[in-house]
């Protein structure tokens, strides 16, 4: 197992996850209740961890956690129109809900 991102926003990582996942990358999510434990004890031990289980999988698992990190520092989203099928998308989908094409 690699460990690929931390944050203590257990929404942002699990956001991630949900991504590494639907693109075929197994992972696993440590901490996830550790936040309960802060102030207790030291934060390195209760922040929110994502890992990937194949050590092969950790260059594009790094790759799209970049993009997603890009993508959120980036201009405002807007809402676009699914290149395949032409159904409007909402600004934060990444791919349409009606064909699973990507964001262009």
């Amino acid at each position: 197992m690699i460990k690929v991102f931390e944050d203590f926003d257990i929404m942002l990582v699990g956001h991630y996850q949900s991504v590494l996942e639907s693109n075929g990358i197994d992972t696993f999510l440590k901490n996830q209740f550790g936040t309960s434990g802060a102030g207790e004890l030291p934060f390195v031990e209760v922040v929110p961890q994502l890992w990937v289980l194949n050590e092969s999988d950790a260059p594009r698992a790094k790759e799209l956690i970049g993009e997603l990190h890009d993508q959120q520092n980036s201009e405002p989203m807007q809402a676009w129109d699914c290149p395949k099928c032409g159904t409007p998308q909402e600004p934060a989908f990444t791919h349409c809900w009606k064909c699973s094409s990507p964001r262009p």
